[in-house]
């Protein structure tokens, strides 16, 4: 199968990671994935290093060069699926394929955030079908009036645990110089609804608890400067030279040091920092926001503990219950649910029930409708003529 997929996307974060996740697992299958990003992005840089990729302006919604771009790898690489997910690509990518007529390809629109877009139209009409990461995402839509059929939730994965000794695995990773002592790590792009703040603040109470306690934080982002003039102002120097910004970098290495997660986000469709932290074996303390219920309701009891939103006082509690159980080290095996091959075999098997319904014509039909007008689902309209004859 022949896969293009775009992104405008100016950062980097679970949903970019995603889309490499994605392509290499597709391509391990023997499948063509090409990735389409806009030129100089982190995503551009990266992209090009791991996957095939094609850089594009994608500068806006009137961008021609870019929509004649797109147009021609539909046609020069006999494309199958169109997968957009951002605002620019998502109405360029569709005008591209919808000119092709009937040799359009499948057209896909992925939605890996929970904050409310501005507009249900792209989502509605610039697409075939949508595909969200969680149920709960799903739910979102459908309450606001999109066809059931419509939208598929399909969860994202994470690449099978590397069990390597981790010398051999990690060669030399920038680990902080931390005191001795536990270490909380969050991983996540630096923005509003990640909850950063939130992570001081509990930081805060806990320190008040224990003053053994690190927290590292493994990301980029608009208001990485911000937090950390925040640091500087909530603490003294003693403690907050325990608090560590380390940037964007591989977070395993950091996941393998530490002794707890947080996830303070405030919204999260899904959360793939936690599926990373679970499969390497670290309870996690989260929110109870958008899709992460559903991730710790396929983990055993104490692997996970979910917090009400905004509570921070709760969540400092939750981070210290953990710390004094001293949960051993037991990888989450994500294989059956939350694996890269489990989302590669359910996102193929999607595709091709798409194509063959595009080409058929049904696509847009309910495919659950009872023909006629009675309950019975066998009834035919050609019974009633013949009971009236």
């Amino acid at each position: 199968m022949n896969i293009f997929h775009l992104d405008c996307t100016t950062g980097f974060g679970g949903q970019e990671s995603d889309h490499l996740s994605e392509a290499l697992g597709f391509l391990a299958e023997g499948h063509r994935y090409i990735l389409g990003t806009r030129k100089g992005t982190p995503l551009d840089q990266r992209a090009r290093k791991e996957v095939p990729t094609v850089s594009m302006p994608l500068s806006g919604n009137m961008d021609i060069v870019s929509l004649r771009r797109i147009r021609q790898i539909l046609l020069a690489e006999k494309i199958d699926v169109l997968v957009t997910t951002s605002y620019i690509d998502s109405w360029l990518g569709p005008l591209a394929a919808y000119s092709l007529g009937k040799f359009r390809p499948f057209v896909v629109r992925q939605r890996h955030l929970f904050n409310p877009p501005k507009n249900l139209f792209p989502y509605r009409r610039m697409c075939d079908r949508l595909v969200v990461v969680s149920d709960a995402l799903r739910l979102y839509f459908l309450e606001k009036g999109l066809p059931f059929w419509h939208v598929t939730t399909i969860h994202r994965g994470v690449p099978e645990l590397d069990r390597r000794p981790s010398a051999e695995r990690d060669g030399s990773p920038c680990l902080p110089d931390l005191p001795a002592g536990p270490m909380i790590l969050q991983v996540g792009i630096f923005q509003r609804d990640k909850g950063q703040h939130l992570a001081l603040d509990v930081f805060k109470k806990l320190v008040q608890k224990r003053n053994d306690l690190s927290l590292v934080f493994v990301g980029d982002g608009p208001l990485l400067s911000e937090v950390q003039a925040r640091a500087d102002r909530m603490f003294d120097p003693d403690v907050r030279r325990r608090i560590v910004f380390s940037g964007y970098q591989d977070p395993r290495p950091f996941l393998r040091r530490a002794s707890v997660v947080l996830q303070p986000s405030l919204r999260e469709a899904l959360g793939l920092s936690i599926l990373e932290a679970l499969a390497e074996g670290l309870p996690v303390v989260a929110f109870r926001v958008g899709g992460i219920p559903e991730i710790l309701n396929h983990l055993p009891p104490g692997r996970g503990i979910l917090v009400q939103p905004w509570n921070t006082e709760a969540f400092a509690r939750a981070v210290l219950e953990v710390l004094g159980k001293n949960i051993p080290r037991e990888p989450i095996d994500h294989k059956t649910v939350f694996s890269r091959k489990a989302c590669v075999r359910k996102t193929l098997a999607f595709y091709q029930d798409g194509i063959e319904k595009l080409r058929s014509g049904s696509l847009h039909k309910n495919p659950y409708e009872t023909i006629g007008g009675r309950a019975d689902p066998m009834f035919r309209h050609d019974q009633k003529s013949e009971e009236n004859a």
